[in-house]
């Protein structure tokens, strides 16, 4: 899971700061020894003149204006509060998320030790500046610097937490979020601690109204595959295809952690196969809908159905898919059709299939070397030898020499040995093994029969 950009939130939340610009608070004395809470007659003025900056958006103009008066006003006063708060105001609406940390920082510091920031507007501004040190983080290539600034972003977001009685749930999304990318900012070695504390805050946003955030679940859902708990992730993401059927991402994440499961096992296992199962049948319920209905997705359950020795179902599917382009018209994909009939002992099917195959690709000489190797095996040599000669003919074969051994044997066998002498002197040519020994065999027999044949006469 990426870090998200938090800009636009940045912006909304700076624009809780637009209260300051209208209303000057009455004056309002604290402890005996504290500054006073109330503005200076200069400040006064000089933020009612202001106010027609702000109207006219002229924030250039409107920074230059407080930075004048910043500059006289005193240390620990209420002018140095308010001022580093309509300061932070106007470099957030003018994007300058770093330059603002500074001035919110000391606004929240005097804010807080003289009581000068309302509780309510406290929070929300260690909300901003928590937001504003992650944005930091996320953005510097500077290891040092990244991980300071997530401290930072750490630290003050805990603050908001351990303070608000009731926090919004955009904040908690925020915090387990921003706690979340730190845990995983080296994705090779997550932070297992910040991992269960991203998670733990999930879950507690999922209880902060009655139709939940999916912020929330995805968050989880990121934290159980961060710690390899794929089974609680599999039921987890069951819920969110429940929650949200139509979304792609979440049936193609419960395909995978499925297959994930069922390859975590033994092959032959039980497990394996209830997982592989599972896997088809999400498959089958995702394309209901229309979603994961590409021919990967449809080739895919016809590779689960392979593995799992289910040949005859992974043979109707490659059929119909071939058939209406719902599976790849590839060689591959054919020749899986031919060696899963060949599985379930349909030889001459699968010839068929790789008949079929050759007018798909008819200069592929390797698809009939395979229909040469079947008719072998069903001891129709005739045909083995044929459908040997013409791959050998089309070329484009894996390991050539090994082709002209079988057509020279194949033509040995069936007696026609002036034919087979070449195949096997290319054979062995080629350095196919005991192609010498086949050479000299039919040679013998050529001579024998020559002999034979010269006796008679």
């Amino acid at each position: 899971m990426s870090a998200p950009s938090f800009s636009r939130r940045m912006l909304r939340l700076g624009g809780l700061l637009v209260a300051f610009f209208i209303t000057v608070p009455a004056v309002v004395v604290t402890a005996q020894d504290a500054p006073r809470k109330e503005l200076s007659e200069r400040v006064s003025t000089g933020i009612s003149k202001m106010q027609e900056l702000f109207d006219q958006k002229k924030w250039d103009e409107a920074l230059a204006q407080v930075n004048s008066l910043l500059a006289g006003a005193k240390p620990e006063s209420y002018d140095l509060t308010l001022l580093s708060q309509i300061k932070v105001q106007v470099l957030l609406t003018q994007g300058k998320y770093a330059e603002a940390i500074e001035p919110l920082e000391r606004a929240l510091r005097l804010g807080k030790a003289y009581n000068f920031i309302e509780e309510r507007q406290y929070l929300e501004f260690t909300q901003i500046l928590s937001q504003l040190y992650f944005q930091e983080a996320t953005s510097t290539k500077d290891t040092q610097l990244r991980d300071d600034y997530f401290k930072k972003a750490y630290d003050t977001i805990k603050v908001y937490l351990a303070e608000a009685t009731k926090p919004k749930v955009e904040s908690v999304s925020y915090a387990a979020t921003m706690i979340y990318t730190q845990a995983t900012i080296d994705a090779e070695n997550p932070n297992p601690k910040l991992l269960a504390e991203a998670q733990e805050l999930a879950q507690q946003g999922l209880l902060l109204s009655i139709k939940p955030r999916e912020t929330f679940y995805v968050l989880i859902l990121a934290a159980l595959q961060q710690e390899g708990k794929n089974a609680e992730a599999a039921e987890l993401l069951e819920l969110l295809v429940t929650l949200n059927p139509t979304s792609k991402q979440f049936w193609q994440q419960l395909q995978a952690t499925y297959l994930n499961l069922a390859n975590s096992f033994p092959a032959d296992s039980d497990e394996a196969l209830e997982y592989n199962i599972r896997t088809i049948v999400t498959i089958e319920r995702a394309q209901e809908l229309g979603i994961l209905d590409t021919p990967r997705d449809h080739f895919n359950m016809v590779g689960i159905l392979m593995n799992i020795r289910r040949f005859n179902q992974a043979i109707v599917l490659l059929e119909k898919g071939l058939a209406d382009g719902n599976i790849e018209n590839t060689k591959q994909n054919w020749e899986y059709l031919a060696s899963s009939y060949q599985q379930v002992n349909k030889e001459l099917k699968a010839i068929d299939v790789l008949k079929q195959t050759t007018e798909q690709f008819p200069e592929d000489g390797s698809i009939d070397f395979k229909i040469a190797n079947i008719y072998y095996g069903l001891d129709k040599l005739p045909e083995a030898y044929e459908a040997g000669k013409i791959a050998l003919k089309k070329g484009g074969l894996d390991n050539e020499g090994s082709a002209q051994m079988f057509v020279a044997y194949m033509g040995y066998e069936l007696k026609k040995l002036e034919e087979a002498l070449p195949f096997a002197k290319a054979a062995k040519d080629a350095g196919a093994t005991n192609a010498d020994r086949l050479y000299e065999a039919i040679q013998n027999a050529i001579d024998e029969r020559q002999a034979a044949l010269e006796a008679t006469i």
